[in-house]
């Protein structure tokens, strides 16, 4: 656990803020690992020590998160696949790349190959988002897609107030004011940390980072529609969860009692409905369509895991990634250096 728990390779990318990198093992193609929404480095505690006894595997925390600093920049795919970028070259980590993204990471990990092709000889997407999300939830599950708008509403604005409180200077250190609005919700095993972050998320622009990160969601979705973009014969594996259903009608807990269109029996049941059509035509039929891109890519299913594979079934993913690299290792790219692109 110990390089996750302290800054390891900290880059400066520009605008005055930092990349924290946790790079582990010797070898290449480097494997990158982008964590889902919410998540940094840490995420990956239970796959990168293992895949780093194969090859080097950086992982990366995203503005806000982790021990990467607050931006002012909004946060984007553009900009945080940019400061991807900028925090590989600053050092010194050059292709070729094996690109690994869960969820939201998927948006990244497309973006990065989108814009450095050659630099790109695998990928493996964990139950990556989909493009055009938005459109997709109105189309196959209108009622969940105003329930997940809601509960994000909800998030963003329950962190703007903190930070709002905590530059007024109205939250004190110590209470449990200050504790809902700092402290991340880790396992045990990770107090120490969890006390370390709390001290950061008590910046107030550090929350508001993260408030953009969670914004800019949908227009992540619409910003990786790529109708150009082919991997050829590239090693390509989706991991698509199982039990996605199941998590997704647990996560509407968190909206207030009695909320409209997720109260009554009727409401739930038709609910569900719209859940299983979206995981259906949505959700698996968008991981289909990302394996297609390569004529060695496939979507396995992960049939006893919600979406948080990287954390509930790690061996999938170690399995997954080690595949990957047994097809790439016979024949090996040359290094690639990372020429940096602007934002559109």
């Amino acid at each position: 656990m110990a390089p996750y728990l302290t800054p390891q390779r900290v880059v400066r990318v520009g605008n005055g803020h930092t990349i924290n990198l946790v790079c582990l093992g010797h070898g290449s193609p480097t494997v990158i690992l982008a964590a889902g929404l919410g998540g940094w480095s840490l995420s990956w505690v239970r796959v990168q020590p293992a895949l780093a006894k194969r090859t080097r595997v950086c992982a990366w925390d995203r503005a806000g998160y982790g021990f990467s600093s607050p931006s002012p920049q909004p946060q984007d795919i553009v900009h945080t696949t940019q400061d991807l970028e900028r925090a590989l070259k600053g050092a010194a980590i050059a292709g070729p790349y094996v690109m690994v993204g869960h969820s939201l990471g998927g948006f990244e990990s497309l973006r990065f190959a989108d814009l450095h092709r050659r630099s790109i000889v695998g990928m493996v997407l964990v139950d990556p988002d989909i493009p055009d999300r938005a459109a997709v939830d109105e189309r196959l599950a209108p009622q969940f897609a105003t329930l997940s708008r809601a509960l994000e509403a909800q998030d963003i604005k329950q962190r703007r107030d903190c930070a709002a409180q905590l530059k007024a200077g109205k939250l004190k250190s110590g209470t449990a004011p200050f504790a809902r609005c700092t402290v991340p919700h880790l396992p045990a095993v990770f107090s120490h940390l969890q006390a370390v972050i709390a001290r950061l998320n008590a910046d107030p622009a550090r929350l508001l980072t993260q408030v953009s990160t969670q914004k800019e969601h949908y227009t992540d979705a619409r910003e990786v529609i790529n109708a150009q973009r082919r991997y050829g014969d590239m090693p390509l594996i989706v991991l698509t969860a199982g039990r996605d259903e199941q998590a997704l009608m647990s996560s509407l807990s968190r909206l207030p009692p009695g909320t409209p269109g997720a109260s009554t029996p009727e409401e739930l049941a038709q609910l569900h409905e719209q859940i299983v059509r979206f995981l259906r035509d949505g959700w698996g039929a968008g991981h289909d369509a990302y394996a297609a891109l390569s004529t060695r890519g496939r979507n396995q299913l992960v049939p006893d895991s919600t979406h948080g594979i990287p954390d509930e079934k790690p061996e999938v993913v170690l399995s997954a990634v080690n595949t990957v690299l047994d097809e790439v290792r016979p024949n090996p790219s040359p290094v690639v250096p990372l020429p940096l692109q602007r934002p559109q």
